[in-house]
């Protein structure tokens, strides 16, 4: 979820309300609003009757909180500010932001899915649940309104009878995720979608991306790629367990690895859903080492964004696989700080000459 950082300061001998008020003000404009990760928006400002300063702003991750931290104190727009503050009356905290179970972005979600889709009420729910702008990332959508509506009209019209369920869904900061399942025309085509969402501060959606795949039957170990655990647990352990994905991600599953798979992964439970893996850490290892032997490395060229509710965590990223390019949606469930199950879902990069949008990330 969402970190929300809050800052405590005093002013020195040379600060006055009003040079600090404008001093602040450049922050807000010319350094922050420049940060990967601020929302732009959320910072507060207010002072007590004793000249206490309490500043509030909302990251997407503490990841991205740290990185503007560390870069804070080099940028000149910040110079002013920093001549006026006591530095050693500064305090900085961080909590993880907890989102509402009727959160209107994750309400917007589904209502486009389920009445927009499966419903069929395709205008009325895209003009309903997106806000200013819809940037669209799926492939074949154009972007906007008239290209949701140009695109599934005809999508309801040869598919009659359309089956969705939304299997699992979780909310972090402003962005909102969903696994679905769908079931066309009793059965005739199958699949499982993942879809990320970013929306506006009314909760209104701003942007989509999606990755796309056929639903089989069960793989290896039984599963399917949508059974498993369902229950968020542990919010107060989102932010730690985005870290350990994100390390998993950049130092175990890259190109040239830094780090073993076991320092992300049980070694005592396992469970992988997806349809061509056996479960446990060890069938993971076996499979990455001859994968990499016959020169099929599977690694992950770029992370474009890692959300997380609690004992859940998804990443979105450019996948390679064989020398071919892939969107990936991964989900991953921890315990005590160790991934026990992961859901994923893939779909091949479309060539650029077939691109109707910007791209599919």
């Amino acid at each position: 979820m969402a970190t929300i950082e809050t800052i405590t300061l005093r002013l020195n001998d040379a600060g006055s309300a009003d040079a600090f008020a404008e001093a602040n003000a450049r922050v807000e404009g010319d350094s922050l609003a420049h940060q990967p990760g601020y929302n732009p928006g959320t910072r507060v400002t207010t002072v007590s009757e004793d000249g206490l300063w309490t500043i509030s702003l909302r990251w997407d991750s503490s990841h991205d909180a740290d990185n503007s931290m560390a870069a804070f104190g080099e940028a000149e727009a910040n110079q002013e500010f920093l001549r006026l503050v006591d530095a050693s009356t500064m305090n900085m905290a961080r909590q993880v932001e907890v989102a509402s179970a009727k959160h209107p972005g994750l309400a917007n979600a589904k209502r486009l899915y389920l009445e927009g889709i499966r419903d069929g009420n395709v205008r009325g729910a895209v003009e309903s649940y997106t806000g200013d702008r819809y940037t669209q990332h799926s492939t074949g959508v154009r972007d906007g309104v008239e290209g949701f509506v140009e695109f599934f009209e005809p999508f309801v019209e040869r598919n009659p009878v359309r089956d969705i369920e939304i299997v699992r869904s979780y909310v972090d900061g402003r962005f909102v995720f969903v696994q679905a399942a769908q079931s066309l025309n009793n059965g005739e085509a199958r699949w499982v979608t993942t879809d990320l969402f970013d929306t506006d501060g009314n909760g209104k959606i701003v942007e989509h991306w999606d990755v796309i795949h056929a639903l089989g039957g069960e793989g290896p170990s039984g599963h399917t790629q949508i059974d498993g655990a369902v229950e968020i647990t542990d919010l107060h352990r989102t932010e730690e367990n985005k870290a350990v994905v994100r390390r998993l991600l950049t130092e175990a599953f890259c190109e040239s690895p830094t780090a073993e798979f076991s320092e992300f992964i049980s070694s005592d439970t396992y469970i992988n859903h997806n349809p061509d893996a056996p479960d446990g850490l060890d069938s993971l290892v076996a499979m990455d080492k001859g994968a990499r032997e016959r020169g099929e490395t599977l690694y992950y060229r770029q992370i474009h964004r890692i959300i997380g509710q609690g004992n859940f965590v998804v990443s979105f990223a450019h996948q390679v696989w064989n020398s071919i390019d892939y969107a990936a949606f991964d989900i991953f469930r921890l315990e005590g700080g160790l991934i026990v199950e992961h859901w994923d879902n893939v779909e091949t990069l479309p060539p650029e000459a077939d691109l109707v949008n910007s791209d599919k990330f």
